[in-house]
């Protein structure tokens, strides 16, 4: 699908499931950055105003990034709404790939999926859980993955829990910068990181235009599962403002103690005050066991399922309440999943 998106803020509690994350694509190629370019909410390929949005098995891509692997900025997402939640998906460019909500108090969540780009490609404000992600490098040296600009009464800023960073296929990264500071106050921590790129010793670039309060680590680890030296980790930034004034902050905390690390959960950090599990809409149901008769697939009820999707050779070809569906012919390779009460899809169980 080649468009631009945007989900207005009157449209809430929009579900928005692709059959696979490689098969359902939406795509745009606008420009946030060099001449004619369009702002932050029409350049971004979605934009998502309105809150309680859902999306699971789908790419987001900005090709002028992707396919360019250049700048300027070219937005795949652009989340202004509080409680946005991701499951398996793809957000694709070069720089700035995604900008995160403005608001201090917008929370996002964003599970088993891939964000891939270069430079400041996660940037803004807000509370962001990344769970279980894979952060993907696609230049060969100097790029930098955050760029924050968490304002004073951001909680926690962004969380980076059980992470991969790699490379993209068939480039050579022999390194990347973990974040500079954008604007105001940032805060970023990274989990139980496994890195398969090379992290300058001081992980963290020194100078843009905020002062961090807090850019940590807490059990990083290399490709080959061996602890990371966090010992010469930055502590120290700056930035000269437009009158040629030096700002600066020392001793900025750049590790976690383990129990400090252990306070980063879903609940704390996603919770707020309206107890938002947004884990819960990523819990798939189990895939069902699929047996044929005749002309006729059927299954077990599956547990918490509210429906069944039927493909015929990796194509849709019906929706059921009921655990069986007409029409079988043995030639062809028939799937069931089990949808949750998110619109979620399980795994697929094959007709035997």
């Amino acid at each position: 699908l080649v468009e631009h998106i945007d989900i207005p803020a009157t449209k809430t509690h929009l579900h928005i499931i692709g059959q696979q994350r490689d098969k359902t694509v939406v795509y745009d190629n606008r420009l946030c950055g060099g001449d004619n370019a369009y702002s932050v909410d029409p350049g971004a390929t979605v934009v998502v105003k309105g809150t309680d949005t859902f999306f699971e098995n789908i790419t987001l891509e900005n090709s002028y990034g992707y396919e360019k692997l250049a700048g300027p900025q070219a937005l795949a997402l652009n989340t202004v709404a509080d409680r946005v939640c991701m499951n398996n998906v793809a957000l694709l460019s070069y720089q700035d790939t995604w900008i995160t909500s403005s608001s201090s108090t917008a929370r996002h969540y964003i599970k088993n999926s891939l964000i891939e780009g270069a430079v400041d490609f996660i940037y803004n404000n807000g509370d962001v859980y990344l769970d279980g992600d894979t952060i993907q490098i696609n230049r060969p040296s100097g790029g930098y993955i955050v760029a924050p600009r968490h304002t004073a009464d951001t909680k926690w800023g962004y969380v980076f829990q059980n992470n991969i960073i790699r490379p993209r296929k068939g480039i050579d990264v022999t390194d990347v910068w973990l974040g500079r500071p954008w604007h105001d106050q940032p805060k970023t921590v990274f989990i139980n990181t496994q890195t398969f790129i090379n992290i300058p010793a001081k992980g963290w670039y020194n100078t843009m235009g905020g002062l961090p309060v807090l850019w940590a680590e807490y059990n990083t680890v290399d490709k080959n599962g061996n602890p990371v030296d966090l010992s010469q980790r930055e502590t120290y930034y700056y930035y000269t403002d437009n009158n040629g004034q030096k700002h600066e902050v020392f001793n900025v905390k750049n590790t976690l103690t383990a129990e400090e690390a252990a306070e980063y959960t879903i609940k704390n950090v996603c919770g707020g005050n309206d107890n938002w599990q947004p884990d819960l809409m990523c819990e798939a149901c189990d895939a069902p066991v699929v047996k044929s008769e005749g002309n006729q697939l059927t299954w077990q009820a599956v547990p918490y399922a509210i429906c069944y999707v039927i493909t015929k050779n990796g194509e849709v070809v019906g929706f059921t309440k009921e655990t069986s569906f007409d029409g079988y012919t043995e030639a062809d390779n028939w799937q069931v999943q089990a949808v949750n009460e998110y619109g979620g899809l399980s795994a697929y169980g094959t007709a035997n």
